[in-house]
């Protein structure tokens, strides 16, 4: 038997090196050539055969059977795995590219072979669905005739014909044809869906069980805790400032006028926002932060539209990077437009660009990147692309949208109408910079008017506007984030101390209100957000770092009187998933979703993931106050948070486990297969194989607290590379996420 269970351990860690080094010669060598040298070579089949097989004997002879929601959770595995092996020895799979009213009966297969279907298909028609009054994709639909069916294919709605699955993958610039993946998987899908079944039930029977081991770790986790806690050391450094510069005076805007202005609709990045969200994200993008010099982002905003010669002067973009600053030829970071010009109007940062991609010097591009797109940004201000704000509806109902002074084509409109499109902007422009506010609010009122009448069918309700609106506020201030930082550090510091401190009343109730402020915050930011998109906020790396601190607030709210480590770190944890959004995108825009991430499945997988982030979080951070106690020989404490971290470790992996396979049916019904060896599903299931070695009581490990603590540490590393390192240092299918 520990021969057995040692060569399991071996065949596991085997996988996991195996799986780790494909995701890092992916990166080098591309995913069609680990695919065939790696994910689907015998050798790499075999080992993990090997390890059902191995896996199978282990649970005869250990005689799991005896437990029964623990047995069919390990057969639930060997049934996913047997579903694998179905699927790549018995499906078929390739691509058909046709053109309108074409006809075939042959797909291409992986090596570029012919391989008849034994029916005809047909293109019928192929379109991209826009979302309303905008051009971007919200789905691409083909319309086929397989034998004597029809069939409708688009994102998330694969057709199927002879047990032939028809999944959408690109189309033709002329949008007269489309390539389509087939696939055929009759026993893989079904088996592994089995599987999938067998392994969700048994997760659940087992959570509630008497039987099982959670039970006892649940009572060593919550028996009364001792006073004596760690001492946090940890430093936080603030940055502020504040500069400007007065080339000359500046045209003073009526605050209510750049906020009535702020309210007018635009059509800006393939969505009908307010130029409030406009004016947030041109300033942030500039200088950092939403308010400038005491101005509002609409007032910075209406000035660089109303008053060119006094912003261009003002020394408001940042620029981070030396280089960009020597070529400027600015002392320190900060920047105007007219910086970037040189004294025969050229642009100095062109050349060298230039230069920098002729030869390849990914080194200086990087340098002068940044830079270089907050110039464009400027310049796309002044292009009008940011100022599309006066719709047309044809007869059709194909609304589009004009800016100021863009030629209208062959749109038709009375001559008084054609004159407020074209020089209402001018009257309004005229009216703020000799202070008539009176006609210059009206102006305003009138373009806002045109747009409910014009685009009434797509323009947002006054309540969407002002939410907006009020979301683009919100969520612009940075000190909040780091107030909680701040008073989560400071609770967590003074509820550790070994004094009677930590039994004040002051501080439980600071404590309590910290934790409910920040989820009634987290929570308005979330939904606010989600009505704004019309979708769940789940679709990228700053919406899923804001749910990973809500999700932390709630099991923290949940657990908080049970487990004083939980109480004491999940403010923290979630303070610090605050400060990385905003970190890594201080400013994130609400943009439409890609057809294929219109799936509430998707919310399901993303959600299910982030509650297992936010446990294996806090399970490090126990872990490191484990180690506190073990150093301090508090063996009784330090017992007592190695049971509470193991018994954390089983909702975790479950949800992990869930999360992963509700992925993968999200997967299949959106690219037809299940599983494609895609880094982040890699990195995945490295991370559930990590984390399902303590679950096993048998491992000598567990048994010792300290091991247990240094695990859920070093373990947390592949959480970190799971959902940062597989998107900064690795491609992959989610690098939208």
């Amino acid at each position: 038997m520990k021969h057995l269970k040692n060569f399991i351990l071996i065949v596991a860690i085997a996988i996991i090196i195996v799986l780790i080094a494909a995701t890092m010669i992916e990166r080098n060598n591309g995913t069609p050539y680990v695919r065939q040298n790696i994910y689907t070579t015998s050798w790499f089949v075999l080992l993990w055969a090997a390890l059902a097989t191995a896996s199978a004997c282990y649970i005869t002879l250990y005689k799991l059977y005896k437990n029964i929601n623990v047995f069919i959770i390990h057969i639930s595995f060997l049934v996913i795995l047997l579903g694998a092996l179905a699927s790549w020895i018995t499906s078929e799979s390739g691509n058909i590219h046709l053109r309108h009213g074409e006809s075939t009966s042959m797909m291409k297969n992986q090596e570029g072979e012919p391989v008849d279907l034994g029916f005809i298909v047909s293109l019928k028609n192929f379109k991209i669905v826009s979302y309303p009054g905008t051009d971007a994709p919200m789905d691409y639909v083909t319309e086929l005739r397989a034998g004597k069916e029809d069939i409708k294919v688009s994102m998330n709605n694969i057709g199927s014909y002879n047990g032939y699955r028809f999944i959408q993958s690109s189309y033709d610039s002329d949008m007269q044809g489309t390539t389509l993946i087939i696939y055929k998987d009759t026993w893989g899908i079904c088996i592994t869906y089995f599987g999938y079944a067998m392994l969700f039930i048994s997760i659940l029977t087992s959570m509630f069980s008497k039987w099982t081991r959670i039970r006892s770790l649940y009572k060593k986790a919550t028996s009364p805790l001792s006073a004596r806690m760690l001492i946090l050391a940890l430093l936080l450094a603030a940055t502020s400032f504040t500069t400007h510069a007065n080339a000359q005076e500046r045209v003073k805007i009526d605050n209510s006028i750049a906020d009535d202005f702020g309210k007018i609709c635009v059509i800006y990045n393939d969505r009908i926002t307010p130029l409030n969200t406009v004016a947030t994200n041109f300033v942030t993008k500039l200088c950092g932060t939403s308010t400038w010099d005491g101005l509002s982002a609409n007032e910075v905003f209406a000035g660089w539209i109303f008053d060119v010669p006094y912003w261009e002067t003002v020394k408001m973009i940042e620029i981070k990077e030396k280089k960009a600053q020597e070529l400027l030829g600015i002392n320190g970071k900060w920047a105007s437009f007219t910086d970037f010009w040189d004294i025969y109007n050229n642009y100095k940062l062109e050349k060298t660009l230039k230069e920098a991609y002729k030869n390849g010097d990914t080194k200086l591009q990087k340098q002068l990147r940044d830079a270089d797109e907050k110039f464009n940004i400027i310049r796309m201000l002044y292009n009008g692309e940011m100022l599309k704000m006066f719709p047309y509806a044809d007869k059709q109902g194909n609304i589009q949208w004009f800016a100021p002074g863009q030629p209208l084509g062959n749109v038709k409109l009375d001559e008084k109408e054609l004159v407020f499109i074209k020089k209402s902007m001018d009257y309004l422009a005229e009216s703020i910079i000799t202070g008539d506010n009176s006609r210059a609010k009206e102006i305003t009122k009138k373009i806002y008017s045109y747009q409910h009448v014009r685009g009434k069918a797509v323009v947002p309700s006054k309540f969407a506007i002002y939410t907006e609106v009020a979301y683009n506020k919100i969520n612009s201030q940075h000190f909040p984030i780091m107030l909680y930082l701040t008073l989560s550090l400071l609770l967590a510091i003074a509820s550790t101390m070994k004094t009677k401190v930590t039994k004040a009343k002051p501080i439980i109730v600071i404590d309590n209100i910290l934790a409910w402020v920040m989820l009634i915050h987290t929570t308005l930011l979330l939904g606010m957000r989600w009505f704004i998109s019309c979708h769940l906020p789940l679709s990228n790396g700053y919406e899923t770092m804001q749910f990973l601190s809500w999700a932390t607030l709630i099991l923290t709210i949940l657990f908080k009187k049970r487990f004083l480590p939980i109480k004491q770190f999940g403010p923290l944890l979630s303070s610090f998933a605050l400060l990385v959004a905003m970190i890594t995108d201080g400013n994130p825009q609400v943009t439409q979703l890609m057809p294929v991430l219109q799936s509430p499945l998707l919310s399901v997988h993303v959600m299910v993931i982030m509650f297992s982030y936010a446990l294996f979080g806090l399970m490090a951070l126990v872990g490191i106050e484990g180690l506190a106690y073990h150093f301090r020989r508090d063996k009784e404490r330090e017992e007592q948070l190695a049971s509470m971290s193991l018994f954390m470790l089983y909702p975790a992996v479950s949800l992990l486990a869930i999360g992963i396979f509700i992925g993968a049916i999200w997967a299949n019904v959106s690219w037809g297969r299940y599983w494609s060896w895609d880094s982040k599903e890699t990195w995945a299931l490295i991370t559930m194989l990590i984390y399902a070695v303590p679950l096993h009581k048998e491992i000598k490990f567990t048994q010792n607290p300290l091991y247990v603590h240094v695990f859920m540490l070093v373990a947390f590393l592949s959480v970190l590379m799971t959902y940062f390192g597989v998107n900064y240092f690795l491609d992959g299918l989610h690098s939208y996420a």
